[in-house]
């Protein structure tokens, strides 16, 4: 009986333990969007699990008419989290893996220091906005592209 009672607390503290990781990053959920000049940029975020967040990022030149830029995973898998995004005109639409590094409060900063750009990329949500950028090394020179969306 005591094996029984250890396993599930084991079980009760480790689905727990997820569910609170899975929380620290619900702010990001929602409809977020930015002036773009010619249109805007919209970055969609919703939560599919207690270990899984899904995101999308469109470019709007006028209702109904979007096109898809980038889709991303944030997820929990193997012990840490990982920011997966997929471009839709770069690395063969495969996923690069970017390891989480830094989690705050409403924050979280990823990098891939192997990829050609960006290296880094960070997310902060100040009240209803939501502070994006991506940053490293390219052709030698450091960049940094900071994308400020509002909540819609």
């Amino acid at each position: 009986m005591k094996v029984y009672i250890h396993i599930f607390s084991f079980l009760l503290i480790s689905a727990l333990a997820n569910a609170q990781k899975a929380t620290q990053f619900s702010w990001l959920v929602g409809t977020w969007k930015m002036n773009a000049g010619s249109g805007y940029v919209i970055e969609q975020w919703k939560q599919l699990n207690d270990s899984t967040f899904r995101g999308k990022s469109l470019f709007v030149k006028a209702p109904g008419d979007s096109m898809l830029q980038e889709s991303i995973e944030l997820s929990f898998r193997k012990g840490e989290w990982s920011y997966n995004p997929t471009v839709v005109d770069q690395n063969n639409r495969q996923p690069v893996k970017f390891q989480v590094i830094f989690i705050g409060k409403g924050e979280f900063i990823c990098e891939n220091p192997v990829h050609d750009f960006p290296q880094r990329i960070a997310y902060r949500r100040i009240k209803n906005s939501l502070f994006a950028s991506i940053e490293g090394t390219r052709n030698g020179k450091y960049s940094k592209v900071n994308f400020d969306f509002l909540i819609e």
